[in-house]
Formats: structure tokens, sequence, C-alpha cells
């Protein structure tokens, strides 16, 4: 069997190939695509940065300088046509979904990697598993106590979906923070209480008084840039030496690919403040099965609102152009999705 798919063959360049299947193992599945969604992690290999790989060891390990040809995409969702003989937890016609890799119309994964789709679930191509898994693992890791103060810096689709997700958690205020006036009314529409742009407003004044001087307790910062850090530095609450009350969280975003310095405030207000830090990338879920099902659940009851946020859609012969438009910095994109054409 033949399949149509996405290679990179140099940076910023992809090509549409077709290619014979690999036969199915015995704990393999193949899936017929219905969507693939379009994800800012990619970014890196896309401008043939870096790329996520192993190393000698067999460790996983940033790649570079990259080699081409190559492919890319993780965030597939579609229907399992075929099972190994080997496979137990899905059948022909279950939806799926889940880090399968690939920008193709039919792929072959591993069974372990296929996180199950309700059946009523409609339309299937906007109930992308991957990043709703993505989300539910940062909800589960903030986890903001009865009264606690959360904020949220960066308001593109991750930002606002953490805040849909957090609107819903027992938290005292919910605030947003992004440059952009036009994402700060999203976030307040998708449950923000509190938004403040740093180019309009002293951030760190402003959560002080918010928070009557004690800070915040959580801190989501999903810039994946280093001033975004630095902000969440500023406003996370102070730890103290010899009169322990506890410690506030940061939860970093899962992908730091820029050259960028830290800088020395940034360095201190880490070391007074002294936070948890969590990396939250799909690596660091308990259980990544049941953390899909349950961003998929949120999915479905509308608590993560994700097919709302999905504002672009690219026939597959057209990635590349979903790519160029992910990249370029056009307000209107939060989320695009690659449909099999």
């Amino acid at each position: 069997m033949k399949r149509r798919v996405a290679i990179q063959t140099a940076p910023k360049r992809l090509e549409i190939i077709e290619e014979e299947l690999p036969q199915l193992g015995e704990k393999e599945v193949l899936v017929k695509v219905e969507s693939i969604g379009l994800c800012h992690s990619d970014v890196p290999q896309f401008l043939g940065v870096s790329a996520m790989g192993t190393d000698s060891y067999g460790r996983r390990a940033i790649v570079h300088p990259l080699t081409y040809p190559r492919y890319i995409g993780h965030e597939p969702v579609g229907t399992v046509l075929e099972v190994g003989s080997s496979v137990s937890s899905v059948r022909p016609g279950d939806y799926v979904g889940g880090p399968m890799g690939g920008f193709a119309d039919y792929l072959v994964t591993e069974e372990k990697k296929c996180v199950p789709v309700p059946k009523t679930v409609s339309p299937l191509k906007y109930c992308l598993a991957e990043p709703l898994t993505c989300i539910s693992n940062i909800v589960q890791a903030a986890n903001p106590r009865f009264g606690d103060y959360a904020a949220v810096i960066g308001c593109g689709l991750m930002g606002l979906l953490t805040i849909a997700g957090l609107s819903h958690s027992s938290a005292a205020e919910v605030i947003a923070i992004d440059l952009m006036p036009e994402r700060l009314a999203l976030a307040k529409q998708y449950g923000a209480t509190i938004c403040l742009s740093p180019a309009e407003t002293d951030v760190d004044r402003s959560v002080y008084e918010i928070t009557k001087g004690r800070g915040c307790d959580v801190v989501v910062e999903i810039t994946g840039s280093l001033k975004g850090l630095r902000t969440a530095s500023q406003i996370i609450r102070y730890s103290d030496m010899f009169d322990y009350t506890g410690r506030g969280k940061i939860i970093v975003s899962s992908l730091y690919s820029k050259e960028e310095k830290l800088d020395i405030e940034t360095g201190y207000n880490l070391m007074f403040r002294s936070p948890i830090v969590h990396n939250v990338h799909p690596w660091y879920c308990e259980d990544y099965h049941r953390t899909g099902i349950s961003g998929i659940d949120a999915y479905i009851k509308g608590i993560l609102p994700l097919d709302r946020m999905i504002t672009h859609e690219f026939p597959l012969s057209d990635v590349q152009k979903g790519f160029e438009t992910m990249t370029s910095g056009d307000l209107s994109y939060l989320k695009g999705i690659v449909i099999p054409d």
C-alpha cells in the first residue's frame, strides 16, 4: 500500500512524495489520517535549526546539524484500518490520535502511541489528541489550590487553552499576560479574569496589588522565550529562608529553542523566590494515555474548546504554506491543521 507524505528536503522546504508503507508489525496499527495539527515545536526543524532525536547512546537528544530528507509532524488523528496480531487496545474502525508522526494520508504507528478518541466526536478532524494531552498535562501540573492566584504568560493557542482549563479550577484569579491586545481579548473570552499587557502596565506592580503583596502561586510561562521566564520570575511569590510558608510554582514552556541568555535579574529573582519549576512536556506525564483521555474528555465537554481556536486549514499538498503561515507572525493565526487531499 502506498501513501502520500511530506518530507523536509532543506531548511524551510517541504515536498510531497509517494512511498510504500512498511509491512504492519505485530504491535503496530495502520491509520487513515483525518487531519494533522501544525505545531510550533516543529518550527526549529522547519527552519533548519534543530530537531528532536537521539544521541549515540540512544538517549533523547537535540539533533544538530540536520540532515535531509527527514519526516516532520506529530499531531495526527484518524481511523484505524488494520491492526497487528498482538494489538489488543484498538481495533479497525476506532478513532485514535497521539504522537504518531508525519504529515501523510496514512501511517503505521505503534499501538502504545494511540490515544483513543470516542466515536461520538464529530467532526473528528478538530479533536487533536496530542495538543489536548499537552494541555491536560499542563493544567494537572499547575493545579492551583482554592484561592490561589494563577497567571499565564503568552496567549497563543496553548496559552488560551491553558486559561480555558484553569478557568474551571478553584483559583481566585486567572491572570493573562500578553503584549497583543487582540490576544488578551481572546484570553478574556476563554476565561481570564484579569488581563495585563507589559506594554501598557508594570506587570510586577499590578500583580503585587492584585495579590495584596503575595505574588502568584502558580505561573504558566508558555511563550518559549526567556523574556517570558523573566516575567514569571518577577511575579511568582517569594519563599522565605527562615520562615517557610511554601513555594510558588512555575510551569515552563515545553521547548526553549532560541539562542538567548539568562539575564542577571531573572537569576536573582529565581534565587530569592526559589519556585518549583516544572517542564511539562508530555514526557512529564505520569500516565500519557490517561492524561490524553482527560484532555479529550475536556474537549468533548467544551472545557478545552480547541475546535473554536483552529483558524486555518490546508490540504496536504499545501503543507508548505501551512508552515509559512504558522511562522509568519500573522495575529489571525492561532492553530492550523492539514487535511489529506
